[in-house]
C-alpha cells in the first residue's frame, strides 16, 4: 500500500473513532443542570477520559513486539463499549464518569497507535510527513463530533448523540479488520515492555514530550470548556437568541485550526521542528491569556481573539509529533509512540480539570474573572511547554 492510501485509511479510521469525542463537552451544559455539577465535577466529566488513557497507555509499548493494528482493533471496540453504556446506562454522574472512562480506552487504542501503524509500514524517510498528516487530520476527524452531537441530542435526546460514535467506532473495528493488512515487526533488541530509557536519554525526544503534554493540556481544556464558555459569553451580551449558533460555530473554529496544524508540521520540516513549535506554542499560550477577559470587552474583540486562539491552538499539533519522530532512535518507536500517546492523554486528564478548579477558584462559571484566569492557567502550561521544546530540542536531528 502506497504511503498516501495508507495516510488515507488510518486518516479515515481515527475519523469514525472520533465522531463522539466532543460529545460530552458539546453537552456539558445540560449535563452541569441534570446533575447540578460544580466546575470541578464537571471537569473530572470530561477528563476521566484522560486519566483511563493514561493508565492504558504505558502497555502500548506492546507494539515493538506485536503488529499495532491488533491494539487498534481492540481500541476501535472499547470505544463502542463506552459509547454504547453512555447512551444506555449513563443516567446518573457516577455512571457517566464510568463509561467516559471505557472511551478513554478506546482512545488510547487508537490515536497514538496508528502513528505507529503508519511508520511500520513505509519507509524511513516518509515517517515524518506521513505523521504530521495523520495527526494534523485530528481536527478534521473530529470536528464534525461537536454539531453532531448537538443536532442529535436536540432531535432524539442526548442519548443519540452517543448511539452514532458507538456505530462508527464498530465500523472502524470492521475497516481495520479487512483493509489494513497485518505487518510483521522489525528485529531489535529485546527491552522490558516499560523501559524508557531510549526516551529519557534522548532530550530532544523528551523535550518534544514535555511540549505534547502542554499542548494537550491547553488544546483539551479548551474543548472541554468550549461550548459552556460560548453560552456564558453570549447570555453576558444579552444574546440568548443566538445560542443555537454555538456547535456549528465551534465545529468551524476546529475546523479552521486544521490548515495551520498541516502547515506547521511543513514549516517544521522546512526550519526545524524545535524553533517552529516552540513559536507557535508561545504564540498561542499568549493568546489564550486574553480569551477568557474578552468576555467583558466589545463582542468584536471577543471574536478575534477567539478565532485566533482557535487558529493557533492546532498550529502545533502536528509538527510537535512530527518532531519527536524524527528525534527518535532507531527501533523504539513503540516505546515513543506510548510516550507521546502519555503525554497527550495526561494533558487531556489535567487541562479539563485545571480548568474547572481555576474556574471555581476565581470567581466561579457565572463570572468573567474565573473565565479569564482559567484560560490564563491553560495558556502559562502551552508557554512553558514552548520552552522546554526549545532548550531540549534544538539537538534534533534535521529531516532530509
Amino acid at each position: 500500500m502506497s504511503p498516501n492510501r495508507l495516510v488515507f485509511l488510518m486518516c479515515a479510521f481515527l475519523g469514525l473513532n472520533l465522531l463522539g469525542m466532543h460529545a460530552t463537552a458539546t453537552l456539558l451544559p445540560f449535563f452541569i443542570t441534570e446533575w447540578n455539577l460544580t466546575g470541578t465535577e464537571a471537569g473530572w466529566l470530561n477528563g476521566i477520559w484522560g486519566l483511563t488513557s493514561t493508565l492504558a497507555i504505558p502497555f502500548l509499548t506492546i507494539t515493538d513486539r506485536i503488529d499495532a493494528r491488533r491494539i487498534m482493533l481492540a481500541g476501535a471496540l472499547a470505544n463502542t463499549i463506552g459509547f454504547i453504556g453512555f447512551a444506555l446506562f449513563a443516567d446518573t454522574y457516577a455512571a457517566a464518569l464510568a463509561f467516559r472512562g471505557i472511551q478513554g480506552l478506546g482512545f488510547a487504542g487508537t490515536y497514538m497507535v496508528g502513528v505507529k501503524a503508519i511508520s511500520d509500514r513505509i519507509p524511513q524517510q516518509d515517517r515524518p510527513k506521513a505523521t504530521s498528516r495523520y495527526i494534523s487530520s485530528f481536527p478534521i476527524c473530529a470536528s464534525s463530533s461537536v454539531v453532531i452531537s448537538a443536532q442529535l441530542s436536540q432531535a432524539f435526546g442526548w442519548q443519540a448523540a452517543y448511539l452514532l460514535p458507538a456505530a462508527a467506532a464498530f465500523a472502524a473495528f470492521l475497516l481495520a479488520l479487512v483493509a489494513l493488512r497485518p505487518v510483521e515487526q522489525e528485529a531489535g533488541p529485546r527491552r522490558s515492555l516499560f523501559d524508557m530509557g531510549p526516551v529519557l536519554r534522548n532530550k530532544p525526544v523528551m523535550g518534544f514530550g514535555i511540549g505534547a503534554f502542554m499542548h494537550a493540556i491547553e488544546l483539551l481544556g479548551v474543548r472541554a470548556w468550549s461550548v459552556a464558555f460560548y453560552v456564558f459569553a453570549l447570555t453576558q451580551y444579552g444574546s440568548v437568541d443566538l445560542l443555537w449558533l454555538i456547535p456549528g460555530a465551534t465545529t468551524l473554529l476546529i475546523l479552521m485550526g486544521a490548515p495551520t496544524s498541516f502547515a506547521g508540521g511543513d514549516a517544521g520540516a522546512k526550519w526545524g521542528y524545535a524553533g517552529v513549535t516552540a513559536a507557535l506554542m508561545v504564540a498561542s499560550g499568549v493568546m489564550s491569556c486574553f480569551v477568557g477577559f474578552a468576555a467583558a470587552w466589545p463582542m468584536w474583540l471577543l471574536a478575534a481573539f477567539v478565532l485566533g486562539h482557535n487558529l493557533l491552538v492546532l498550529a502545533d499539533s502536528g509538527v510537535v509529533n512530527a518532531g519527536a519522530i524524527a528525534a527518535a532512535e532507531a527501533g523504539s518507536r513503540g516505546t515513543l509512540v506510548m510516550f507521546m500517546a502519555l503525554a497527550n492523554a495526561a494533558g487531556g486528564l489535567v487541562g479539563p480539570v485545571l480548568f474547572g478548579v481555576v474556574l471555581d477558584a476565581s470567581g466561579g462559571p457565572e463570572t468573567v474573572s474565573g473565565w479569564g484566569w482559567a484560560f490564563v492557567s491553560l495558556g502559562g502550561a502551552v508557554i512553558f511547554g514552548g520552552a522546554a521544546v526549545w532548550f531540549l530540542g534544538r539537538a534534533e536531528r534535521q529531516p532530509a
